[in-house]
């Protein structure tokens, strides 16, 4: 059913070019114009909620409607109207090119050959331009074939081979570029933590490619091996270099003909995750409002922006900012179908704003009715990738349940907590990548040492501290989302959620 539902929000997000090319698709008052109409206001969302829709009417086969209206609406895939829509000139051209060449092949196959092959002359202009270098491959190959077998003409046989030839070079440098920047990032999709191995790998990658790409301006061949290059110093977290190579992309891409794109987020979102671990605020904020434009609203890369948001109003305490920010994020529509990475994170922001809450650091008369209600029991039973993430996002997850449990002074479940922690501690946190997260584990540790007690807490705590300001969130070397809260600021409202007086345990 996941399939349908994003076909029909595809449908009626772009919209076909007509009404009445709609109603072409979709008879109107049919089964399958109900079941549209059911998918899109929500009132389906499984097989069952089908049959309640037609219940009272004669037997409905409901796999083959559901079957039938993917039919049709996957045939109308081509009426949509695409120059309207929030994309970039690059991605409206390709849309377009791929139309053409499907209609130019299909003349060719009808034996429509002058008009076919006219068309193929007027799309290569376009490919080459907007730098389709697949598309323009697969239209050098048919022009090849027909000067040659049909036409006879020797002249634009011999000048299309040089340029199949030239093109073929760029697709194979692109190709590797495309399957390096993959092997690479394999490691990375479920997992937040620091991947020193990588940087060599990505070092070997990028001397391939970087002869190729210092003559050849590909846009394929740049972004991803300038993303491979970026993996250099990505890889162990050095800010510095990153945030240098992701300005010089995108110059690179700036001086396109065309509107780029994709390459300017990928860039762009680089670039602020940047601004935020250097201590770089108002720059983030001046890049998040500058580079909002190229990502779509909804898309996963929009959500991930969201992300440097929510982040970016933590570091800089403006808590309540955050707080909106995640009942803006987790209120979209069918935000809960989104990917896990993307649901989960917002998961343990939440814990966070509930905390921030809990310290009074966010008002509470700001806050909406369905905020006004936490578990963390149902917080932890919610999260299942990021649990895995032993080096990454699960240090998140364990502190905020250690700091949530102190604010509320529920003292048992601390030390249990805490307990389990520290043999954590010893066994995943022992890298330089993770010093931070160690550091403050361990002035936590000194809570139930000091039996909860604010002073004696902070005395046990301190060479701890120290440490800690040592290693700048900006210099550290842990993935920047772990550290939601700067830990300086969480220790100072776990400090105050301490009380005057020693903690008895129960005997």
């Amino acid at each position: 059913m996941r399939d349908l539902v994003e076909l029909v929000n595809l449908i009626n997000r772009t919209k076909l070019k007509s009404n009445e090319l709609m109603k072409a698709v979709i008879e109107p008052g049919s089964k399958m114009e109900r079941l549209f109409d059911g998918l899109l206001d929500k009132t389906v969302q499984e097989d069952d909620d089908v049959k309640i829709l037609f219940k009272g009417e004669e037997d409905i086969n409901v796999t083959s409607l559901k079957n039938k209206l993917k039919e049709r609406l996957l045939d109308a895939i081509f009426l949509l109207d695409f120059k309207d829509a929030n994309y970039s000139t690059r991605q409206k051209a390709f849309f377009e090119c791929y139309k053409k060449w499907s209609a130019a092949i299909t003349l060719l196959i009808r034996n429509a050959k002058i008009i076919g092959i006219d068309q193929l002359e007027r799309l290569l202009r376009h490919t080459k331009h907007f730098e389709f270098t697949e598309l323009t491959l697969d239209i050098l190959r048919t022009l090849r074939l027909q000067y040659s077998t049909v036409d006879g003409d020797m002249d634009k046989y011999e000048a299309i081979k040089k340029q199949y030839a030239e093109y073929e070079q760029i697709w194979q440098m692109e190709s590797k570029a495309e399957l390096y920047y993959s092997e690479l990032m394999a490691q990375y999709t479920n997992s937040k933590s620091t991947k020193t191995e990588v940087m060599d790998q990505a070092q070997r990658y990028y001397d391939e490619l970087k002869d190729f790409m210092e003559v050849c301006p590909s846009f394929k061949l740049h972004l991803f091996g300038r993303m491979v290059h970026l993996l250099i110093y990505n890889s162990v977290n050095d800010y510095v270099n990153t945030a240098r190579l992701c300005e010089d992309a995108i110059a690179f891409f700036d001086q396109k003909s065309y509107d780029s794109g994709l390459p300017l987020q990928v860039f762009y979102y680089n670039l602020i995750v940047c601004y935020l671990q250097l201590g770089e605020f108002d720059k983030g904020q001046q890049v998040i409002s500058r580079c909002e434009y190229y990502f779509e609203e909804g898309s996963f890369n929009w959500f991930k922006l969201q992300e440097l948001f929510f982040l970016l109003a933590m570091r800089t305490g403006h808590y309540e900012e955050g707080y909106h920010l995640y009942e803006k994020v987790t209120n979209y529509p069918r935000f809960k179908d989104k990917q896990p990475q993307i649901v989960e994170m917002w998961n343990i922001f939440q814990a966070y704003i509930f905390y921030l809450i809990k310290v009074g650091k966010v008002r509470e008369d700001v806050l909406s009715e369905r905020s006004k209600k936490f578990k963390m029991s149902k917080f932890i039973n919610d999260i299942s990738l990021f649990t895995k993430d032993k080096r990454g996002m699960n240090i998140s997850i364990l502190i905020v349940q250690i700091l949530y449990a102190v604010a509320e002074r529920d003292y048992d479940k601390s030390v249990d907590r805490i307990e389990t922690i520290d043999k954590y501690c010893s066994r995943y946190l022992k890298e330089k990548d993770t010093l931070r997260s160690n550091c403050f584990i361990k002035m936590l540790l000194q809570v139930p040492i000091a039996n909860f007690h604010r002073e004696a807490t902070s005395r046990k705590a301190d060479r701890y501290l120290k440490m800690l300001k040592s290693e700048e969130a900006g210099s550290a070397s842990q993935a920047h989302e772990i550290e939601i809260v700067p830990y300086e600021a969480l220790w100072d409202m776990a400090i105050e959620s301490l009380q005057l007086k020693i903690y008895k345990k129960r005997s």
